[in-house]
C-alpha cells in the first residue's frame, strides 16, 4: 500500500513537472531565443518558479541552515543523491547561477533545450568534452555567473558520499574563485534514487559551509570539502 501511494504521489508530481514546461515552453522559447545577460537571468528566474511550484505541489519543504551567498561569482559544490536536487537548488539560490550537468539532461524533451541554453553540459565519458565543459564553466565565472557542480558526478555512488571529480577544485584554484560547499539531506527520501523515482512529501535540509578561499592546491580543497560533507551527512542524516 505504501508503494502504491508513493506511485500516485509520483504521478501527481510528474503532472506538475511536465505540465509547467508544456504551458511555459513558448515563453522559454521567446526569452531564450537570443541570449543576453537579461534573458539569461530571466530564464533562470523561470526555472526558479518551476522549482517552487513543483516542490510546493509535492509537499516538499526546503530549509536552509547557515545560508549565505557572495556578491561575486563562486563555485557551489553540493552532494548529489536524487534528481530532486536540481529543483531544490533552483529555489535556494538567486537567478544568477549555472549548473554543470551531464549530457543526459540535454536529451529530455523541452527541458533539455532550456538546459542547454542556460547551463553547461558535460559528457563525462569523453575526455575532450570534459575539457570543453571546464572551459565553458570558466567563461561563465568570468561573466560573473556562479556555477553549481556536483563533484560526485552522479546519484549512483556509495553512501554517504561518492568519490569526487577534480574539476571544481582545479577551476577554483586556477581562476581564484571561492568555493561554497553545501550538503542536502532529505532529497533521496522524498524522491528515490533507485530508478523508480518514487515520491513522498517531506523536508529537505540544506547546510552551508563558510566560503573557502581558493588559495590551497586543488587536492587540498577537495579533501577539505569532502571531509566536511561526509561529517555533515553523518551528523544530520536520519534525524
Amino acid at each position: 500500500m505504501k508503494t502504491f501511494l508513493k506511485r500516485l504521489w509520483s504521478l501527481w508530481f510528474a503532472f506538475w513537472l511536465v505540465g509547467y514546461f508544456l504551458v511555459m515552453f513558448p515563453v522559454y522559447a521567446v526569452v531564450l531565443a537570443r541570449l543576453t545577460p537579461f534573458t539569461i537571468r530571466l530564464g533562470h528566474q523561470l526555472n526558479r518558479w518551476w522549482g517552487f511550484l513543483i516542490l510546493f505541489m509535492a509537499g516538499i519543504r526546503v530549509r536552509r541552515h547557515g545560508y549565505h551567498f557572495p556578491k561575486g561569482p563562486c563555485i557551489i559544490v553540493a552532494n548529489h543523491r536524487s534528481y530532486l536536487d536540481i529543483p531544490v537548488c533552483y529555489t535556494i539560490f538567486p537567478p544568477r547561477i549555472a549548473f554543470l550537468g551531464k549530457i543526459e539532461l540535454s536529451r529530455i524533451p523541452l527541458y533539455g533545450w532550456t538546459y542547454k541554453r542556460l547551463h553547461v553540459i558535460v559528457d563525462r565519458k569523453d575526455p575532450e568534452a570534459r575539457k570543453k565543459s571546464l572551459v565553458a564553466v570558466a567563461k561563465k565565472l568570468k561573466q560573473g555567473i556562479s556555477v553549481l557542480i556536483y563533484p560526485e558526478g552522479s546519484t549512483k555512488h556509495p553512501r554517504p558520499l561518492g568519490k569526487f571529480y577534480d574539476g571544481a577544485f582545479v577551476l577554483a584554484h586556477e581562476l581564484k574563485v571561492p568555493l561554497l560547499p553545501m550538503v542536502m539531506v532529505g532529497t533521496e527520501t522524498c524522491m528515490s534514487a533507485d530508478g523508480r523515482f518514487l515520491m513522498q512529501p517531506g523536508r529537505v535540509d540544506c547546510y552551508f559551509h563558510p566560503l573557502i578561499p581558493p588559495d590551497d592546491p586543488p587536492e587540498v580543497l577537495r579533501e577539505k570539502v569532502y571531509l566536511w560533507m561526509e561529517e555533515t551527512l553523518r551528523r544530520y542524516e536520519g534525524r
